[in-house]
């Protein structure tokens, strides 16, 4: 079975972050640019998919925007499915950039990246277990019916990297300060002979903002 994993497009946050103070992360749409990414994604897995896919998306409004905008070209039959699982990294109901505590900063210090856990949100370790958690149970039970030869994640950058990580069992120190994939940007993983799991990026949108 074919995995690919897709990030959305970019949303207003990925240009302005200060919109997280006021607006819950899943309420991000994409903007024009974002639009344009997710079509040239579209068009471009239209290409590799066919009839035997499933698709699932982050319930956050610019993934399901960046879904929308590949599921149109495949087959009516195809199912899609929404999946808070493979949501986006939780920092908060409401997280504002420019007011972190002086006990927060310090916690921060003290846990790292990968184990502090936001206030009213998530620790990286969280969404690793999330990650975790959706492969051995969606993919799992989709790879066991043998209906599907594809299947479609469109998800968010700090979910893709931890499911890397859980499936090439890349080292925890490895998992700080991690670059995020493009927005709109196509990762491949195939499963080997061996077990062992490899990847790839197959695509990356052309369109650049102006």
């Amino acid at each position: 079975m074919n995995i690919y994993v897709i990030r959305h497009g970019e949303a207003q946050h990925n240009i302005d972050r200060s919109v997280m103070a006021h607006t819950h992360d899943s309420q991000h749409s994409l903007t024009v640019l974002g639009q344009k990414q997710v079509e040239e994604t579209g068009e471009f897995m239209k290409g590799i998919l066919d009839e035997k896919t499933i698709v699932y998306s982050s319930p956050y409004l610019r993934t399901m925007e960046t879904a929308n905008a590949i599921h149109k070209h495949l087959p009516a039959t195809v199912p899609f499915y929404q999946n808070p699982l493979i949501r986006e990294w939780e920092l908060g109901n409401l997280y504002d950039f420019a007011n972190r505590t002086p006990e927060a900063k310090k916690e921060f210090k003290a846990a790292g990246q990968f184990y502090f856990r936001y206030p009213n949100g998530e620790s990286l370790a969280d969404v690793y277990l999330r990650a975790t958690m959706f492969m051995n149970t969606v993919v799992e039970r989709v790879r066991r019916q043998q209906r599907y030869e594809n299947i479609v994640i469109v998800s968010h950058a700090a979910f893709m990297h931890m499911l890397l990580a859980f499936l090439l069992n890349w080292p925890v120190d490895d998992l700080l300060n991690f670059k995020p994939i493009e927005n709109a940007a196509v990762i491949k993983i195939d499963e080997t002979d061996s077990g062992d799991y490899l990847y790839e990026k197959i695509f990356v949108p052309k369109i650049k903002s102006e």
